[in-house]
């Protein structure tokens, strides 16, 4: 799926092209990007009333969540959790009003832009408890074992190198740490999951997703136990794509 007026998959490589179309978001969340954002967006996800009433519209209008990683398990006051690919920051500060005074989030992403609009929004929320840091997801601005959860949305499947960006989130999880992850995959039941990959957009969430079975085996081989397909979003940047829930947990 591309942007209206787009076609096809953007020159650039897939940090280029993530850059430039996620930067785009964040200064005109207004524009129809071809795929599902803002807060209407989230109410169909499953986020609670409470969140969607509490935090500002500035939030939510460059949100693009593609599920719930809230749904997964329970966030609880006092945790650490870490947001890998946290752009506009809509699920740092859900995070942060569920651990509380008492805890902390942390924020990551690779858009400059997509950081202004996270610090913004913290900003806009008074949650001081959230802090933003622009890196890319396979080098965690983050110590070893710091994090209660790690939650993503949307984000892996953005990551050419996906066994480094779930290595790393394996790295800062402490022992007993869980994984709450969002993301596109490939849909089977389409007849054209498989067509005409190399010419499909890569920040549009669809040239660089994997089908369900790969990305769980490999949740598996960066160390994770009790991974699991929870279920599918019903999100959708093609025909080919569908967002799907998955967890699993750091050994302890």
């Amino acid at each position: 799926m591309s942007q209206e007026g787009g076609g096809g998959c953007s020159a650039g490589s897939p940090l280029e092209q993530v850059r430039r179309l996620y930067s785009e978001l964040a200064q005109h969340p207004e524009r129809n990007f071809g795929w599902g954002k803002g807060r209407e967006n989230a109410r169909a996800l499953g986020y609670a009333r409470e969140w969607l009433d509490l935090l500002p519209d500035s939030v939510w209008e460059s949100a693009a969540a593609v599920g719930n990683p809230f749904s997964l398990g329970r966030v609880r006051a006092g945790e650490t959790v870490v947001d890998a690919g946290c752009g506009a920051g809509a699920d740092a500060c859900v995070a942060a009003m569920l651990v509380g005074e008492s805890g902390r989030v942390i924020g990551v992403d690779c858009t400059p832009a997509m950081v202004a609009r996270a610090r913004d929004s913290a900003a806009a929320t008074g949650l001081s408890q959230i802090m933003i840091h622009e890196a890319d997801m396979v080098e965690l601005p983050l110590p070893d074992c710091c994090a209660d959860v790690v939650i993503s949305n949307g984000a892996i499947n953005l990551a050419p190198d996906k066994h480094a960006v779930l290595a790393e989130l394996f790295r800062v999880l402490c022992p007993g740490g869980r994984l709450q992850i969002a993301d596109m995959v490939r849909d089977l039941s389409s007849e054209d999951s498989a067509c005409c990959r190399d010419r499909e957009s890569w920040a549009d969430c669809v040239s660089g997703t994997v089908d369900p079975g790969t990305f769980l085996s490999m949740l598996t081989s960066a160390g994770f136990v009790d991974v699991e397909l929870a279920g599918f979003t019903g999100y959708r940047t093609a025909v080919s794509t569908t967002g799907a829930l998955f967890r699993g947990i750091k050994p302890g």
